[in-house]
């Protein structure tokens, strides 16, 4: 069985909602506060992947980015790049995408669209609608933002709300509707490390570098 893990991100229409606000932060007086992060995906103590994570935020508009690639043999050799996006308006996620290619394979693509009081679900061909409370709070926000006001998470992914509870000092665990875990430690406000636990293999993402730009 090969373990499919991880998720990355910069789907095209999303760089499309990000260019206008490049464009903003590159007019004389008007500044975007850019924030990275960068993790190493280890297992068994072995680095086998990156992730970027990228936060702008200008006034009342956030926007995120998640990008991993990851390289490894578990009885195959195995290949993922996963993407994953968020745009936020006065504390509202507006829009967000999942996607995913293991081994060449898209196996997952998957779109959130605020649209009025409801929001609009893509998944591949398919769409629905559903109406949620406005979404404030998505998987993305787990690395930068401590969830100890909160008990559910967006999941982009999944397109649902997932339980996340605190566990123990500065240690949150996420439940997933397979039953299985992520667990994120935080230190300083900014997630440190997540732990991922499956039956047959653990993948971690340890904090590597942080950079902040004005």
């Amino acid at each position: 069985m090969i373990p499919k893990l991880l998720f990355t991100c910069l789907y095209s229409g999303v760089t499309k909602m990000l260019l206008p606000l490049l464009l903003i932060a590159s007019r004389p007086g008007l500044h975007a506060q850019e924030r990275k992060l960068i993790y190493n995906v280890m297992r068994n103590g072995s680095v086998i992947g990156t992730i970027n994570f990228v936060e702008l935020t200008q006034g009342e508009k956030k926007f995120i980015s998640f990008t991993s690639d990851v390289k490894t043999r578990f009885l195959l050799s195995f290949c993922d790049h996963s993407s994953e996006t968020a745009a936020y308006e006065g504390g509202i996620m507006m829009y967000s995408s999942f996607y995913q290619k293991q081994n060449g394979t898209v196996k997952a693509n998957k779109r959130t669209i605020c649209d009025g009081k409801s929001y609009k679900l893509v998944d591949k061909e398919k769409t629905k609608v559903v109406t949620y409370p406005p979404i404030r709070y998505n998987m993305l926000l787990l690395y930068i933002d401590v969830p100890e006001k909160i008990d559910k998470v967006y999941s982009d992914n999944y397109q649902k709300h997932l339980d996340i509870q605190k566990v123990e000092k500065n240690k949150y665990r996420l439940t997933l509707p397979d039953g299985n875990y992520n667990y994120y430690t935080y230190e300083n406000g900014i997630c440190s490390k997540v732990e991922i636990e499956r039956t047959l293999f653990t993948i971690q993402f340890v904090l590597a570098q942080t950079s902040t730009k004005n």
